[in-house]
């Protein structure tokens, strides 16, 4: 299987797991460990291996040389002649160069269908990546609305009994519980995410929705500093399978288009053989010619004229999609990075504000209103540090895959990603 230059996210500090099956795991599934199950497993990776063996096969079938035939006839049945007895070779031959240009068409078809196939790959795990992320966010969404309706049943408490000491209002008492049961309403909506994101999970990585183990939890990636945008764009394009893929298409489609120039006159057949007559056996030899009077093959030649023009769109146009999406990665890298340092600290922030307010509203110093806006203010802030670790995830996996980097340990490279950049695009 063809490997990339770069290594994947073991190149950004990633360990991967064991391939063992996932049941056979004691460990909570990371990204790592789902992206290793799905490569053995999943219905995307093998669905990619499938197209590649059966592009290989069709992109072979036109190349491939005739057979030659062998024919054994007797005449004269039934009649008061000796019978003549034939034994003839039919060998075809291609004066044209037409096979030999169908032949290396082949070749560099077979190299487009593997090319193809990585990027196939790498799209799938990618998706697989999605589906892992989205899984652990909403994992960690249902935990926090876990929290939050504990905190909120806590408050409820507190107040059903200052109410019944009369220290409270009827008013503040009936606040506090319709906010519990807001949470505890907000708890089944989690729920229900949660298990549906584990079922997409589990199809994505190939394995029944109640053999899916328990996530890890999800945390922000490690994100060294990006190498400079020039850098990314070459390095893209020597590393990307697309550039190969389309690089081998335009290939494929010109030598395509040299061989139905060069088939206006088909494959001719030199005849060899024996030919017994009269009790006497001699030889004989002859040579089959097609005459192009009819089919001069115009619309074969067409066809391919079209067809090499199309691959000739088709790279240059993932050319500026290749430069498009790397600025685009590069750029959303840049700034997910930016913003990690405040971002990661979103989920402790948020659960000292909630300790705080629960604590000085026991105490008598805050507001019940006060105390609400702390405690949505709380879960906000850990539900954001959610939303950003998971975007955070997909912006490294972007610029990983823009950079034609796979995401496994892959690559004989070990090096930091910057100096590696460096070297390859020097």
């Amino acid at each position: 299987m063809p490997r990339a230059a770069l290594g994947g996210l073991a190149f950004w500090g990633l360990g991967m797991a064991s391939p063992a099956p996932v049941r056979a795991q004691a460990a909570p599934l990371d990204l790592a460990a789902a992206l290793q199950v799905a490569r053995t497993s999943g219905p995307l990776r093998k669905l990619a291996d499938a197209r590649e063996v059966a592009g290989t096969g069709r992109v072979g079938e036109t190349g491939q040389y005739p057979n030659p035939s062998i024919e054994w006839r007797r005449e004269n049945l039934g009649s008061s002649l000796q019978p003549d007895i034939f034994a003839t070779a039919y060998i075809p031959l291609d004066l044209t160069g037409r096979r030999l240009a169908l032949r290396q068409a082949t070749g560099a078809g077979r190299q487009r269908v593997q090319a193809d196939a990585v990027a196939e790959r790498r799209e799938a795990e990618i998706e697989v990546a999605r589906a892992w992320l989205h899984a652990a966010a909403t994992d960690g969404a249902l935990a926090v609305a876990t929290r939050q309706l504990e905190a909120l049943a806590e408050i409820a408490g507190i107040d059903a009994t200052r109410l019944r000491e009369g220290l409270v209002s009827e008013a503040v008492g009936l606040r506090t519980q319709l906010e519990a049961d807001r949470a505890r309403v907000a708890l089944v909506t989690a729920t229900g995410d949660a298990a549906r994101a584990r079922a997409q999970l589990a199809r994505a990585i190939g394995i029944r929705p109640d053999a899916l183990p328990a996530l890890a939890a999800l945390a922000a990636p490690v994100m060294p500093a990006a190498p400079d945008s020039n850098i990314v764009q070459s390095v893209a394009l020597r590393a990307r399978p697309e550039v190969r893929a389309r690089e081998s298409a335009l290939r494929e489609a010109q030598r395509r288009y040299t061989a139905e120039r060069r088939g206006l006159i088909g494959d001719m057949q030199l005849q060899g053989g024996t030919k017994q007559t009269s009790g006497f056996m001699t030889g004989q030899i002859g040579l089959a010619m097609p005459f192009p009077l009819f089919n001069r093959n115009d619309a074969a030649r067409q066809r391919s004229r079209g067809e090499y023009a199309e691959a000739q769109t088709l790279r240059d146009d993932m050319l500026n999609q290749i430069a498009g999406s790397v600025d685009a990665a590069w750029r959303a890298y840049v700034a997910s990075r930016g913003a990690a340092q405040a971002a990661s600290t979103f989920d402790a922030r948020g659960r000292e504000i909630a300790r705080i307010a629960r604590v000085a509203y026991r105490e008598g110093h805050f507001t019940l209103t006060e105390l609400l806006d702390a405690e949505r203010a709380a879960t906000d802030a850990m539900n954001t540090q959610l939303r950003w670790a998971a975007d955070a995830w997909l912006s490294r996996l972007e610029f990983e895959r823009a950079l034609g980097a796979r995401l496994d340990e892959s690559s004989p490279l070990d090096l930091p990603l910057l100096s590696t950049l460096l070297t390859i695009g020097s």
